[in-house]
């Protein structure tokens, strides 16, 4: 009696991994091809990625699935943010003795004007003069 079966037996488990499911990974990158592709993407349930197109350039795509398996997904669009090492614009800024200047007219007008009192600055301090 021959006990080698032909057929695999279907209650024993097999380690047949389905070939949709497996995530290929490029240095931590998933690219696809446009939406379409990250819609195709296959994910497991309970799970999430983050795709970026290569078609498109500065969009990527973030797809979630549910505990079924169904999935949404998300489109983004990403720019680089870039810092300036050019000088200030020094139109926006006032000197310092322009400052000093409204500043003692705008006192001056607030204490009416007249000649008895007046107001100037010295490096220490402001004073009021009678």
């Amino acid at each position: 009696m021959n006990f080698n079966q032909p057929y695999p037996n279907p209650y024993q488990p097999t380690s047949y991994q389905n070939p949709y499911l497996a995530q290929q990974h490029n240095n931590g990158i998933n690219w696809v091809q446009g939406i379409e592709g990250a819609k195709a993407y296959q994910l497991q349930p309970n799970s999430n990625v983050m795709m970026l197109d290569s078609e498109n350039d500065g969009v990527f795509y973030i797809k979630i699935s549910d505990n079924v398996g169904m999935c949404t997904l998300r489109t983004f669009k990403y720019q680089e943010v870039t810092t300036t090492s050019t000088s200030p614009n020094l139109s926006d800024y006032v000197r310092k003795e322009d400052l000093k200047s409204e500043v003692e007219t705008l006192v001056n007008s607030m204490l009416g004007g007249s000649n008895e009192q007046s107001v100037s600055a010295t490096k220490s301090n402001k004073t009021i003069t009678n």
